[in-house]
């Protein structure tokens, strides 16, 4: 019986295990062609997609570096021009006032009355060129912050006009004292062009040639007579 059952049973046994060994088979490697190929023959390709990587974040690192020396900069000039304005304002005598309130504001620095008393101007002129002469005088800087002040020495009083007729002669000798104030104001500097100054060096010269081809003559036409007397 037992052999029986055996040998019966042995078909079974047979495919179990057939069964069995399909749901444990590992499965089989396949591989990509085109990706083998691309790791395989891409070394030197990677390498310098590694390099040009590199290079752009350096370049990122560097522009970043710059615009922060930049900020830095900036922000020290800042420091320096406070510091400027505040040593210029306590050496004219300025004064900072620190109040706190951002409703107040600044009108500037109260400006000098405007005239032109301590402006001469003089005027040249030619047939070619005109010159005009502006002439500063010296001014107290701290005018422009305390504005104008007072002289300390007193001015001597205009005298009065003087109510009698002049007479004839003191009349014709102001006439030609202003006469000649007013000739002296008029003279004229002449200022002569490069063309003029060219103008006049060949002319010049050619004066010299010609008086040196004259005495040149005059010497040949002795010479020639003292030869004659000789004979």
């Amino acid at each position: 019986m037992t052999s029986n059952i055996k040998s019966l049973t042995q078909s079974h046994k047979v495919i179990r295990a057939k069964r069995k060994q399909k749901r444990e088979q590992v499965p089989a490697v396949v591989f990509d062609e085109d990706a083998r190929r691309e790791f395989l023959t891409g070394f030197h390709k990677r390498k310098l997609a590694k390099k040009e990587e590199s290079k752009k974040r350096a370049l990122a690192r560097e522009k970043q570096e710059h615009l922060e020396a930049r900020r830095e900069q900036r922000r020290v000039l800042a420091e320096q021009a406070t510091e400027n304005a505040a040593k210029v304002e306590a050496a004219y005598g300025g004064f900072v006032q620190d109040t706190g309130s951002d409703d107040e504001e600044w009108h500037g620095i109260a400006s000098a009355p405007s005239h032109d008393a301590g402006l001469e101007q003089e005027t040249y002129s030619d047939e070619e060129q005109l010159a005009t002469v502006t002439i500063v005088e010296d001014f107290d800087p701290s005018t422009l912050i305390h504005g104008p002040t007072p002289s300390s020495e007193p001015q001597a009083p205009l005298p009065p006009p003087s109510s009698s007729p002049r007479k004839g002669g003191e009349r014709v000798r102001d006439g030609e004292e202003g006469r000649k104030t007013s000739k002296r104001k008029n003279a004229t500097v002449r200022y002569e062009t490069k063309a003029a100054r060219r103008a006049a060096q060949v002319k010049q010269r050619a004066r010299r040639t010609e008086k040196a081809e004259l005495a040149g003559g005059r010497a040949a036409r002795k010479t020639k007579a003292g030869r004659k007397k000789r004979r």
